[in-house]
């Protein structure tokens, strides 16, 4: 990993992807550490660390660096998102509903709106109307795959439709996002 300083933070973030699509944690972590040491104030390298971190179960130290690339880069709707998503495994509820709201702000042409809205059906426990958002959201989304794996697993989690829309909601969300295996 010495030679790696002499990569410049473009380089060591391909790394670091490549790294994480091959399920070597360690290695992605290594290179976005050197990578973040170059470029601190790069949101992206924030956000990519702290997916990596969340795909470890790290999800407080997760939370705090997508919050951290959010105040860097306020833009990274997919990491809004994450955070959200990370904010509700973890019982914050007001905190996923703010960052959801922004999402949802960004109104009919943005799949990031339909996911949030989808979420915070989830939160109300109306999983029809969850799936209905969701799946719309899916269906706009083309830019990111990885981004609607997430979104199906949540789906794949709600109870379905015959049964009553009443209960809690904390175990099919929560197991939804600890299954998620591609967090970027």
């Amino acid at each position: 990993m010495s030679n790696d300083i002499d990569l410049d933070a473009d380089e060591l973030k391909f790394l670091a992807i490549q790294a994480s699509r091959n399920n070597q944690t360690k290695h992605a972590l290594m290179y976005l550490k050197h990578a973040i040491q170059q470029q601190p104030a790069d949101g992206e390298l924030l956000y990519l660390m702290a997916a990596e971190h969340a795909q470890l179960g790290m999800y407080d130290r997760a939370a705090e660096e997508m919050t951290a690339a959010l105040d860097l880069n306020p833009q990274m709707h997919t990491a809004r998102l994450q955070l959200g998503l990370l904010h509700l495994t973890a019982g914050r509820v007001d905190a996923a509903r703010s960052m959801l709201q922004r999402l949802a702000s960004l109104g009919p042409d943005s799949y990031f709106s339909y996911f949030a809205t989808g979420l915070e059906y989830l939160i109300q426990d109306q999983f029809s109307a969850c799936r209905a958002a969701l799946e719309r959201g899916i269906l706009m989304n083309v830019e990111n795959p990885a981004l609607n794996g997430d979104m199906q697993k949540i789906i794949d989690a709600l109870p379905v439709p015959s049964q009553p829309e009443s209960g809690d909601t904390s175990s099919v969300w929560l197991s939804a996002y600890e299954r998620n295996s591609d967090t970027h």
